[in-house]
């Protein structure tokens, strides 16, 4: 069965928008939920956020997109307010904890290390201390 993209569903025909292009699909091996993939939302954090507050994300993948943003951009404002998801979103797992860590010593950007010290300040208080003293106990040396 092919799965069309221009449609949305699986339908037999020979339809110009379908998936066979050059992918790592097969005609045997589409499925519908691969179709939907191929729609090209374009994810922001807005849409992270509308995502887990409506319940069509968790909070894991939450904190993977948002890591990802925060690695990968280039524009710090873009980091910003995805470290600023962290707090709104109440992303309290042991992940969250050591990506906003890992990030905080290797930022170069103080904007940036600011917030993520508010942040960890705010969704981790017991360790965030630790860390932070650890930070200016290094600093001083």
């Amino acid at each position: 069965m092919i799965f069309c993209k221009n449609h949305r569903l699986p339908e037999n025909h020979i339809c110009p928008f379908d998936l066979r292009g050059k992918t790592a699909y097969t005609e045997d091996s589409i499925i519908y939920q691969d179709a939907l993939e191929f729609m090209g939302k374009k994810l922001t954090v807005g849409k992270i956020y509308d995502y887990v507050t409506t319940n069509q994300m968790n909070k894991a993948e939450a904190t993977d997109l948002l890591t990802y943003f925060i690695e990968n951009s280039t524009d710090d404002e873009i980091r910003k307010v995805s470290i600023l998801a962290f707090k709104i979103l109440e992303l309290t797992s042991e992940k969250a904890f050591s990506i906003l860590e890992s990030n905080l010593l290797s930022e170069e950007n103080t904007d940036v290390k600011e917030l993520m010290i508010k942040v960890l300040t705010t969704n981790f208080p017991s360790k965030s201390k630790k860390l932070l003293t650890w930070i200016k106990e290094s600093e001083k040396s």
